[in-house]
């Protein structure tokens, strides 16, 4: 691939945009005073920390665009991408099931094949979920017998995820639509009517999902059962352990589809 040549001549002092420091921030831990005299920065809905973000970005961006290999640096990095790339194909029935990138998209596309002589079709592409490709497929989940498709959307590399339902055989996208999911997987039973995933309750005062850039903790994590075709306020909870706020459960359902286990971390 190559790389790029040592600089020759030192890069002039970089000014640096002030941080405000806020010593008046004190915290107690257990008769320990902690000074947090940035915690400023924790706020990032603030004018000044967009002030500020921008103000570091466009330090880095005289130095960037300064750079006289950086166009050709891109351009070796897109050839190296640019290539037809499949994932390993899973069967339902009769039907195979793959994800094809040709090169250069965003994120790869999901086929659907029927049959090993079948025509390949286009069952799910993310790249259409938005016009900027920032939201992106997540998780999916198969019934047994491939009629339907539930999926998981999010969006701006958030860990909030949405899941989806669409009828395989004509693209059909169902009524289904779960929110709050976090940290999970679509665990289908083996009659096809519905699947087992994990959830957070619905915060109160007219909550929203956050954009991903904020770490806030999650309790309560929840597994649920949701009936194809109903509304999530009908989902069946089926474990929450309220000793624990913190556990993490991934639900399963077992080879035989007698049992549902729980991964907890």
């Amino acid at each position: 691939m190559g790389s790029l040549p040592a600089v020759d001549e030192p890069l002039p002092p970089l000014r640096y945009p002030p941080a405000r420091r806020d010593d008046d921030i004190v915290d107690n831990y257990h008769g320990v005073l902690v000074k947090d005299p940035y915690r400023w920065m924790e706020e990032l809905d603030s004018e000044e920390v967009k002030e500020f973000v921008d103000a570091q970005a466009a330090v880095a961006n005289t130095v960037l665009s300064a750079c006289e290999h950086r166009g050709r640096l891109r351009g070796q990095l897109t050839a190296l991408f640019d290539h037809p790339r499949f994932r390993a194909p899973f069967k339902r029935r009769g039907s195979y099931f793959y994800f094809h990138n040709p090169g250069l998209q965003p994120h790869n596309t999901l086929f659907v094949q029927h049959g090993l002589d079948g025509e390949p079709e286009v069952l799910l592409d993310p790249n259409t979920f938005s016009d900027d490709a920032t939201v992106s497929l997540s998780m999916l989940g198969l019934t047994d017998d491939g009629d339907h498709l539930a999926y998981g959307t999010s969006a701006s590399g958030s860990d909030w995820i949405i899941i989806r339902v669409m009828r395989v055989r004509d693209r059909q996208l169902m009524h289904d639509k779960l929110s709050w999911v976090k940290f999970s997987r679509i665990a289908w039973t083996h009659d096809g009517k519905g699947f087992f995933y994990s959830r957070f309750p619905a915060p109160g005062d007219g909550g929203t999902l956050d954009s991903g850039i904020k770490t806030d903790v999650n309790l309560n994590h929840e597994v649920y059962y949701h009936f194809l075709g109903t509304d999530q306020s009908e989902d069946v909870l089926c474990w929450r352990d309220a000793e624990h706020p913190k556990y993490i459960y991934s639900p399963q359902v077992t080879e035989d589809g007698k049992f549902q286990k729980l991964q907890i971390q």
